[in-house]
């Protein structure tokens, strides 16, 4: 998702938004290609060092570039619809193989294989964005979901640290069983001792995750479900092992009192989870990979491990936002493509232009096999991030729905996601909110991506 992509700040960098409809001759001789993306600040700086690194290697090419910018979605879709599709350009993940579908961008296969490379041998398979045996683009910014803690307050109440395996997390209940002990209201009490207030909590044990469905999908697949059935026809959050997820969800705050209620979770002073699980107001939440940046600008030695199972092995999901090559592009455009994915050239573009690189899950299998690569890495962000995000993307992680379901985003953002809402209201049950959803749904879905 866009909005959820990883900026490690290191400064802003003033970009040209010069640009031209496609690959073609300048006076100068060289191929000039069209380069496309969202990225700003550090992330933009970070984009320079990359392409300076590109036009480096290949002298006959030119790039112009726009980062960053306002109304991105409005201004691609404009060009796009006007014959202008840029050479190389970012889309959101659930876009990417619907745009492919659709005749926007090339299929990657016949330029892969022109190379001699196996994009399933060389790219980790969930971040190739495939449909029919085409492959329409790779992802880049790629994250995860974890579990951020804070380990001053668990040595403080007793409480013995997470396991580091992603494969063999804590489960559901143990989760619970800690939050329970790590919140404490202004007399010291937890939800285990008689006279406990709950609306005199000053720590919070964690706090629900319902701010955004990346934060409650793996545990529905750690459940054994999903949103939908495999082949994207009908509803599969509404089965018991999904009525069970939610309510242990909602029961967070209702019964075991280790949270805030829904209603607090979304007002102002909850607006910054990583602000206070610094500040010790909570002690641990789930959330998103990307929020890395906030512990490292504060120099904080922050917990984190994989997210909670409700079976007894651990599940994750993963996505990034892809990159694409227009359906008419060249091998010239290609060469630029498969440069900007590559993460091995990330790698070596932070270490040798000395900028931030943004994001820290590599999308290469060479960042994880190779010994070299993999320390450069290691030395370039957190090293202890990168072993957990490591762990989960090689041992506990699919593909999340929002790439694979077909019309994911009106279903979640009209249906899911407002009915939902009710439970975490308290306006309805859980079981009232699915026969609801399923009841909306009807003849609504589209399929998956297969």
């Amino acid at each position: 998702m866009k909005k959820l992509v990883t900026v490690l700040l290191i400064g802003v960098l003033s970009v040209s938004f010069v640009f031209a409809g496609g690959g073609g001759q300048s006076n100068a001789g060289k191929t000039n290609l069209t380069l496309y993306t969202w990225w700003g600040g550090g992330e933009a700086a970070f984009g320079e060092a990359l392409v300076a690194d590109f036009e480096a290697s290949h002298p006959n090419i030119k790039v112009e570039r726009s980062f960053g910018g306002t109304d991105y979605d409005a201004k691609i879709n404009t060009m796009i619809a006007a014959g202008n599709t840029p050479d190389v350009f970012q889309v959101n993940e659930d876009r990417v193989v619907d745009w492919g579908e659709k005749g926007v961008g090339a299929d990657l296969n016949p330029f892969f294989a022109q190379m001699g490379i196996k994009p399933e041998d060389y790219y980790l398979d969930n971040y190739r964005f495939t449909s029919g045996g085409h492959l329409w683009g790779i992802a880049t910014n790629p994250t995860v979901l974890v579990l951020w803690y804070n380990r001053d307050l668990f040595r403080q109440a007793g409480v013995a640290e997470p396991p580091a395996s992603a494969a063999n997390p804590w489960t559901w209940d143990q989760y619970v069983a800690a939050a329970k002990k790590l919140t404490k209201d202004s007399n010291g009490r937890t939800p285990n001792d008689a006279g406990f207030n709950y609306d005199a909590v000053t720590q919070w044990g964690t706090v629900m995750p319902t701010g955004n469905y990346v934060y409650w999908m793996p545990l529905l697949y750690s459940a054994g479900t999903s949103v939908a059935n495999e082949n994207g026809t009908a509803l599969a959050l509404n089965s018991p092992a999904g009525a069970k997820v939610f309510q242990a969800m909602y029961n967070l705050s209702t019964v075991d009192k280790a949270a805030p209620s829904y209603a607090v979770t979304i007002s102002n002073t909850f607006s910054n989870q990583s602000a206070m699980l610094m500040n010790g107001q909570i002690a641990m939440y789930i959330g998103g990979g990307w929020q890395l940046a906030d512990f490292l600008n504060e120099d904080f030695d922050v917990g984190i491990t994989s997210v909670p199972t409700f079976s007894n092995k651990g599940v994750n999901m993963t996505w990034g936002a892809g990159f694409m090559m227009k359906k008419s592009g060249s091998q010239e455009s290609f060469q630029l493509y498969e440069f900007m994915v590559n993460y091995t050239n990330w790698i070596n573009a932070s270490k040798n232009r000395k900028v931030t690189i943004p994001g820290a899950i590599a999308t290469t299998r060479g960042a994880y096999n190779d010994s070299s690569l993999n320390a450069t890495w290691l030395q370039l962000l957190n090293p202890n991030a990168i072993k957990v995000y490591g762990d989960i993307v090689q041992n506990a992680a699919r593909l999340g729905e929002n790439v694979t379901l077909k019309n994911f985003p009106e279903i979640m953002g009209q249906i899911i996601n407002p009915g939902l809402q009710k439970v975490w209201m308290g306006e309805e049950t859980v079981d009232q909110s699915l026969r609801a959803i399923n009841g909306q749904l009807n003849g609504k879905f589209q399929g998956a991506w297969k």
